[in-house]
């Protein structure tokens, strides 16, 4: 995954919905990212499974940042 798509990912968790990011599941949660990262930029396969991955292997770090987010408001 290239610097730019990980800071367009990382933006687009940071501008997301607290709540949102807390209240549904994982999966969806991946689902949902991946959506509108690719409205934003169409992904590539290998770009898709890319970010899928890393989604996945971030989720409590997300779930943390969210968390975080909402104390902090």
């Amino acid at each position: 995954m290239n610097i730019a798509l990980l800071r367009q990912t990382w933006n687009l968790i940071e501008t997301t919905n607290a709540l949102e990011l807390l209240e549904i599941s994982e999966t969806e949660l991946v689902q949902k990212l991946l959506c509108r990262l690719d409205a934003q930029k169409p992904l590539a396969d290998k770009e898709r499974i890319s970010v899928n991955d890393y989604l996945h292997s971030k989720i409590n770090l997300i779930k943390d940042t969210a968390e975080a987010r909402l104390v902090s408001a």
